[in-house]
C-alpha cells in the first residue's frame, strides 16, 4: 500500500476518503498536489503530479504525468513525461516520452479524432 505517498491538494465533490472509496485504484497510485473532482461516476483530474500507478478511466484536464500506466480515459491537456499509454483519447498536451500502445488523437486540421501510433519519436496516423 502506497498511502503515504498520496497527497490531495483538493477533492471537489467529497473527501479524500470518499475519493479512495469511489475509485479504489487511486489507493495504489503515487501522486501529489492533486486537485480531483469526484462529483461524477468518473474522476476528473484537474491538476497535480501523477508519479506512478494505473489510471483506470476518467478525464485528465491538466497536470503532469511522470510515470505509470494509462489504462483508459480522456486526456485534455498537460505534460506526459513517461510511462505506458495503453489506450485512450488524447485531446491536447505535451508528449515528452513513454510507450504509446494505442489510442486516438485530436487533429486540429481535420477537426476529428484519428488512430495514431508512436514510431521513431513521432506520432503517425494509422
Amino acid at each position: 500500500m502506497k498511502d503515504t505517498f498520496i497527497k490531495f491538494k483538493q477533492v471537489i465533490g467529497g473527501t479524500e476518503e470518499e475519493a479512495l472509496e469511489k475509485f479504489p485504484w487511486l489507493k495504489d497510485a503515487e501522486f501529489s498536489d492533486a486537485v480531483v473532482d469526484i462529483s461524477n461516476n468518473y474522476p476528473i483530474w484537474k491538476d497535480g503530479i501523477w508519479k506512478d500507478g494505473v489510471w483506470k478511466g476518467g478525464v485528465w484536464e491538466y497536470g503532469t504525468w511522470e510515470d505509470g500506466v494509462w489504462d483508459y480515459g480522456i486526456w485534455k491537456d498537460g505534460t506526459w513525461k513517461g510511462g505506458v499509454w495503453d489506450y485512450g483519447v488524447w485531446k491536447d498536451g505535451t508528449w515528452k516520452g513513454g510507450t504509446w500502445k494505442g489510442g486516438v488523437m485530436w487533429s486540429n486540421s481535420k477537426q476529428l479524432y484519428e488512430n495514431v501510433e508512436y514510431k521513431d519519436g513521432y506520432f503517425i496516423v494509422i
